[in-house]
């Protein structure tokens, strides 16, 4: 995964924060703080374990690889942060619930910023067709991805025209390269993919990655929650809107590798910090803005119910939290944790 140097980062993340602290233009309409007050655990059925899958769920390709992670935020969300880059600093977060989505925001400013300087974003932008505050980003099996609508006809035929070669199509999806670049896209009409060759890895295939990604959005492969029951369950328990993260294993927890790989390779860069999630199978988190406040949700499975860890869980999660917001709540092998954030991380 990329490597966040810091002086970048905490530019952007102070941007962020603020944006998080006094903007409500993009929230979600939610309020996360279901559970039990004052940090209190509590057994029983929670409601919020039975809810809708997330917009992008359909492009979710199904991967050969045991453990799974993807990002997403709204491109309105990113374009206030990208519009706000005068903060030099900013407060860094020690708390994973607001942490984890912060590097989301990066990342996501990372994989457009790559857009913006390739030759393929003149037939992204000229064949749009989105509604305003409907775009959402997606990074998932190594791919960007933009979802909207898009004219794919013109967006294929622009590509051709800016000297990029069809790799493979379908019935209703393309893959193309930009030889000087290395670029890959792929289009549907409802996804922009594209992604690199990953230096520190040489078995990743950009071009199959992006085939999968633009093949599953086209319905011709089967995607990530339709072809495990445990993944979906975990997405329909997540909420959705403003920031979101999910890392999910197949296996019966997360192997140690998994917690500490695809981290910023340098000690000077900001970094995923999954290590609560110890001991789990999967872990759906939210960051969003309601009312000008900021909004975490952190949803943790375990493959059974003797293996959850509540007290890792509670020492880990919710330190920079507003006093009294954080709560945890059980069912079964499932813990929810929801916390507030008032304007702690704002730049002065």
């Amino acid at each position: 995964m990329t490597d966040f140097r810091r002086r970048t980062a905490l530019g952007m993340l102070g941007a962020s924060m603020a944006f998080l602290a006094g903007c409500s233009d993009t929230s979600d309409g939610t309020d996360d703080g279901n559970g039990t007050d004052g940090g209190d655990d509590a057994s029983g059925s929670d409601s919020s374990l039975e809810g809708d899958l997330p917009s992008y769920a359909s492009i979710l390709p199904t991967t050969d690889g045991s453990s799974y992670f993807y990002g997403a935020i709204g491109v309105e969300t990113m374009y206030t942060l990208l519009q706000d880059e005068g903060a030099e600093s900013g407060q860094e977060p020690t708390d994973p619930l607001v942490g984890n989505p912060v590097v989301v925001a990066l990342l996501a400013a990372f994989g457009l910023r790559l857009l913006g300087s390739s030759a393929g974003f003149d037939a992204y932008n000229g064949n749009n067709e989105t509604a305003d505050g409907e775009e959402q980003f997606v990074y998932a099996d190594g791919v960007y991805a933009l979802v909207g609508s898009y004219d794919r006809d013109a967006l294929a035929a622009d590509l051709e025209d800016a000297g990029y070669t069809l790799e493979s199509e379908g019935d209703a999806y393309a893959v193309y390269a930009d030889d000087g670049s290395d670029e890959i896209v792929g289009v549907t009409d409802n996804v922009f993919a594209y992604s690199y060759p990953n230096g520190s890895d040489s078995s990743f295939d950009p071009v199959a990655a992006v085939e999968r990604t633009v093949a599953t959005a086209a319905g011709d492969r089967q995607p990530k929650h339709e072809a495990d029951d445990d993944f979906e369950r975990l997405l329909r328990a997540g909420k959705n809107g403003g920031i979101a993260c999910c890392l999910y294993t197949a296996n019966e927890q997360f192997a140690s590798e998994t917690l500490s790989n695809d981290q910023a390779s340098d000690s000077e860069g900001l970094q995923f910090a999954f290590g609560a999630f110890e001991g789990a199978r999967g872990v759906h988190q939210h960051l969003g803005v309601s009312g000008g406040t900021a909004t975490a949700q952190a949803v943790v499975t375990y493959n059974t119910a003797d293996l959850v860890d509540r007290a890792r869980l509670k020492s880990s999660l919710g330190g920079d939290a507003d006093a009294d917001t954080v709560a945890f709540a059980r069912d079964g092998s499932t813990i929810s944790v929801d916390a507030k954030y008032g304007g702690s991380f704002a730049t002065e």
